[in-house]
Formats: structure tokens, sequence, C-alpha cells
């Protein structure tokens, strides 16, 4: 058995939460540790691990029973930022050693190396990259969520569109539904048969596009909303269909269409 185990805790979304493990799979590589993944199903992502991911590259556990009840109950996010010092303290009494988003956010990796060296018991509880990673390819997609993908029957030189219009207000501010309009007229000027796959969380917006682009488009036709089980699936589907086009029309704002950039080939990303 292993001296040291790191107990993480994913926050946010799923773009968020896939970055944090990634980081925690690289730190492993290089600590030589044992993980334990607390993954709370919150309404930002009301999901378990498993109806997600089959597998990942490395090795770990998944928390359950009192501790996973206790950390759903008492560890949330936004008091964490609120009430820092107080959480620190409570969690200290269990763990050598506790991490935060402000601590993750200004070390570096030889820091953080050093820092957990001597220590045995470690928590890092965040939404944020802490540990450089080469891409998200890391993650076997369930099988309920292979074969929703698989049913897609996505081409070849597919262009993805991900427009996020429900939470992230510069992402609205910045990115226009006219920017975007303009994009995809510009690649249909330069191929009139383009295919496009849009990921989207307004329907509104996906119904526009489904009028104006016909038997061009592929989308889902799903729930779209993240408290749901499914909802969740889907976005997971929606990353991966990105993940397989050769151009993004995006703003990389979004932790949800960085993922996508990040698996499988290089795309060519539209900033919008």
């Amino acid at each position: 058995m292993k001296a040291k185990t790191i107990d993480i805790v994913p926050f946010g979304g799923l773009g968020n939460r896939m970055r944090v493990l990634n980081s925690i799979g690289a730190l492993q590589a290089k600590a030589d540790c044992e993980v334990e993944l607390i993954w709370l199903i919150k309404a930002e992502l009301n999901a378990p691990f498993s109806s997600l991911f089959k597998s990942a590259s490395f090795p770990f556990t998944i928390a359950n029973g009192l501790k996973y009840t206790l950390f759903l109950k008492f560890v949330k996010h936004i008091f964490i930022d609120k009430y820092t010092s107080i959480y620190r303290f409570i969690l200290g009494l269990f763990y050598d050693l506790v991490l935060f988003d402000e601590d993750v956010l200004n070390i570096s990796e030889n820091q953080l190396l050093n820092l957990i060296k001597d220590k045995k018991k470690i928590l890092i509880s965040t939404c944020y990259a802490f540990f450089d990673f080469p891409s998200f390819d890391n993650f076997t997609p369930s099988d309920s969520v292979q074969q929703k993908l698989n049913s897609l029957e996505l081409p070849k030189d597919l262009i993805g569109i991900h427009i996020r219009r429900t939470d992230h207000v510069e992402i609205i501010k910045d990115s226009s539904l006219d920017s975007y309009s303009k994009a995809i007229e510009e690649e249909i000027s330069k191929n009139k048969t383009s295919t496009f796959y849009l990921a989207t969380d307004d329907y509104e917006v996906k119904e526009y596009y489904k009028k104006k682009l016909k038997k061009q488009l592929i989308t889902q036709d799903f729930e779209l909303a993240r408290d749901s089980e499914t909802g969740i699936e889907n976005a997971l589907i929606d990353i991966l269909a990105l993940s397989k086009c050769t151009k993004l029309i995006c703003n990389s704002k979004s932790s949800f269409v960085v993922t996508a950039q990040r698996i499988a080939k290089t795309k060519e990303i539209i900033e919008i």
C-alpha cells in the first residue's frame, strides 16, 4: 500500500471536473500516491461518474457511504469560497494538507510536489486545473454514452458549433448570435456541402439553427438540463461529438468547449 493518499473533490460542471481529474492523474504519476475521487452529485452535475465514464487511464477509487454523505451535505464550493479559513480548520482535523482554489492557483507544479512530499493524507478541492496534462484523452465513455454517440453517425470533416446561452454572462455579452451566423455562412461559402454539429444549452438557439441549416445540421434532440442524469450524459455526448470535428466555431472562455478542443485530433478554432 502506498504511503500517500490524495482525496480529490472536483467542483463545477463537466468540463471543470474533467480538467481537475486530468490534473490529479498527472500529479499521481509524479507523486506516486493513491487517489480517492469524491464525485459529488449536485444540481450543477446531477449524474454519477459511472453513468458517464467506464474507466480512466489512471487508477483511483470512488468514495461512498458515510464519507460521501458528509462531503455532499457539508462541503459546498460556494461556502468554501466564502468561509475558507473555517473549512480549512475543520477539514484539517482529518487531513495533513487541505488545498482549495486559491491554493492550487497560486503555486507551481514543483511547489505543489514539494508541498505534498511529506504529507500522508491530502485533500484537494477545486474546479481548476492544477497540474499540466497533455490532453483530455484519459477517459473511456460509458456504454450508454458511447452507444448514443455512435447513433449520431457523425461524418468526417464536420464543423462544430458551441453556443452557450443560459448561464455564462461574459460569453453571452462577447459572442452574439449574429457573429456565429456570420462564421457559419463563411464556412458555407467555402464549401456549400459543409455539415455542422451544434452543441448548445438553449432550446431556442437549437430550433433556430435547425430551421436555418436544415439537413446540414446534426444536433441532439434530447434533454439539456444539467440537473438530470440524462442531461449530463447528453452534455458529455456533445463534448465528444465536438471533439471529432475538424473545426470549432466557439468562444473558448467556456471550459466545456476547451475540453472538446483538447480531446482527440487537433482542430482549427474559429473564435467568436
